[in-house]
């Protein structure tokens, strides 16, 4: 009996080692092992399934009883008992398991009320003075937003309301931020022009709590305008769809939020140029009219009145000068307030007067007392960055505290 058993099994894993099966996920058992055992099933037939912890671990979401999903791996045959399985080597969501279910159902009735609609859409701010931010307090998410916006606009004060984004209490969090931005008056400097929804990517089950009918019924109610990025460029959630800006990453989103403050520049030079343009060919007219009423008085009226005409021209294009040069002038102020605003909000700016940046496992270090014997640290000057290691006993080193004079 064994030796069949064992040409069965060789038979099987020869014939079948390469199989995509989908059909929907029952039995689902995790024992502490960290395998996957479950059975796979459609109208026609079931097949048991196991996925080893080393497959398991990669799964990008958590497979559960009632999900369709589309399977890769092998037949296999456990000898000692008989039993045929597939030995899965991935697994993805396909067709319309539970969770499909419920996103289609709610998405229709959501519809149905008129969430989605584009009218009710409303615009983003040109020059947002703040900036809330609802995401994970962890993730390149986060860390993606805030290099964003302090590229493109540092002017902006950016307000950022960790949440959890995953789990049961994920669509709870994201709600209570979102109203509690809400709240804050329109005179409180806390309260955003703009708000940020966002987080990576992940399974339909990862994103799941921007799909809970409260979550989307919380970024309908906002008052205030809100950029929902939400995973990756194929990944849809109904946040997304009833968002004013719907944005494929979270990078994209902080891009929406805000203007480019490169752009604000050649704006305000190009209106600069347009200014000084504007005036000369005022001046060009106002000159060649002149010069035309000069050339009638030359030959018709006495010299005496083509003296006074030559003065008054004179005059004239003095006054226009002077006009000229006052508009020059007052658009050379605006720009360089403007500039000296961009310049002011820089936090680097110091550096360039010989002071340095000192930071420690991500944070700013302020005192020597800061750092313990032998931690590692970043000194930042206003032309690059060195990495240093503190020395308490280091030859001309300064002590941390004046030696006791009892001892």
């Amino acid at each position: 009996m064994g030796a069949l058993a064992g040409r069965i099994k060789l038979r099987l894993e020869s014939d079948f080692r390469n199989l995509f099966v989908e059909g929907e996920l029952s039995n689902m058992s995790r024992p502490n092992s960290g395998h996957l055992y479950f059975t796979l099933k459609d109208q026609y037939g079931q097949l048991r399934c196991v996925m080893w912890k080393s497959n398991a671990e990669s799964l990008r979401f958590r497979p559960t009883d009632g999900l369709a999903v589309r399977v890769r791996g092998g037949m296999t045959m456990y000898a000692a008992r008989g039993d045929v399985q597939i030995s899965v080597r991935s697994m993805v969501p396909a067709g319309e398991g539970a969770l499909q279910r419920a996103f289609a159902e709610l998405g229709r009735r959501l519809a149905a009320e008129g969430l989605f609609d584009e009218a009710r859409k409303r615009p983003l701010p040109r020059y947002p003075e703040c900036v809330g931010v609802i995401t994970s307090r962890s993730g390149a998410a986060v860390r993606d937003i805030l290099t964003v916006l302090k590229r493109r606009y540092p002017l902006a004060r950016v307000v950022v309301c960790p949440v959890t984004v995953q789990g049961d209490r994920a669509s709870f969090e994201i709600v209570e931020a979102m109203e509690a931005f809400n709240r804050l008056g329109s005179a409180d400097p806390q309260r955003p022009d703009v708000l940020i929804l966002s987080r990576g990517g992940g399974s339909l089950e990862d994103l799941w709590a921007f799909n809970e009918e409260r979550t989307v019924r919380a970024v309908h109610g906002s008052g205030i305008p809100v950029v929902a990025g939400v995973g990756h460029e194929t990944d849809t959630t109904l946040a997304d769809l009833v968002a004013d800006v719907r944005a494929a990453t979270p990078s994209m989103a902080a891009e929406l939020a805000v203007p480019d403050q490169q752009d604000l520049l050649a704006g305000l030079a190009n209106l600069g140029r347009q200014h000084r343009s504007h005036v000369d060919e005022r001046l060009r007219r106002a000159r060649d009219l002149v010069v035309r009423a000069m050339r009638v008085r030359e030959y018709g009226h006495p010299s005496v009145r083509l003296t006074a005409a030559k003065k008054d021209l004179v005059l004239a294009s003095r006054r226009l000068e002077a006009a000229a040069n006052r508009r020059i002038e007052n658009v050379r102020i605006q720009m360089g307030a403007r500039m000296q605003a961009w310049r002011a909000v820089n936090p680097l700016r110091p550096l360039e007067s010989g002071f340095a940046l000192i930071r420690a496992a991500g944070h700013r270090i302020g005192s020597a007392a800061d750092l313990a014997d032998g931690d590692s640290f970043v000194v930042t000057f206003h032309d690059g960055s060195v990495e240093a290691r503190a020395e308490r006993n280091a030859p001309g080193a300064v002590p941390l505290t004046p030696p006791n004079s009892a001892q």
